[in-house]
């Protein structure tokens, strides 16, 4: 945690250790259980700004991040980025929040965007889900969005159509 002493070291360091968690993960002992390829979970990228490190660092260890897990060891990266639209304004940190939010939708395949409804509350509707795929192909890239909205449930969620609830059937 050198980048909270001196924000000029940037996260090379929290890199390194994660660099070496996820390689050492895939050198097991003989006879030991194989786990398959490694997936690398970052709950909320978002707190690192909020610690004083700039955008482009916290873009920089995504990427970094990325080409170690996903393309050296073929596994996956799953990362939190919380950005808060409804803020007040004039707050440098939320600019910051969307520059970050931007910045990793570049880089990742596959975006979930999660908010609660336009319109206000609803009993009967928690908030919908944007999905969104980026697909790499021979001559460019395609990309692929699907808008569903969602009710949480005690032990799950259900996910439909906007328009399809059960409520405004």
């Amino acid at each position: 945690m050198d980048f909270l002493r001196d924000p000029a070291v940037g996260l090379k360091s929290l890199y390194e250790f994660v660099r070496s968690s996820v390689s050492s993960s895939g050198s097991r002992a003989e006879g030991a259980e194989e786990w398959g390829p490694p997936v690398l979970l970052v709950d909320d990228l978002s707190v690192l700004l909020s610690l004083g490190v700039s955008v482009g660092a916290v873009l920089d260890f995504s990427h970094y991040c990325r080409a170690t897990v996903c393309s050296e060891l073929q596994g996956n990266v799953v990362m939190l980025a919380r950005c808060d639209g409804e803020e007040e304004e004039g707050d440098g940190d939320d600019e910051g929040s969307e520059t970050l939010l931007k910045g990793l939708t570049h880089q990742c395949s596959l975006t979930l965007h999660v908010q609660g409804l336009p319109t206000g509350f609803c009993r009967d509707i928690h908030g919908q889900v944007e999905v969104c795929w980026r697909r790499r192909q021979g001559d460019g890239q395609s990309t692929q969005k699907k808008l569903f909205q969602y009710k949480v449930h005690d032990k799950g969620a259900s996910f439909f159509a906007p328009g399809t609830s059960s409520a405004v059937l």
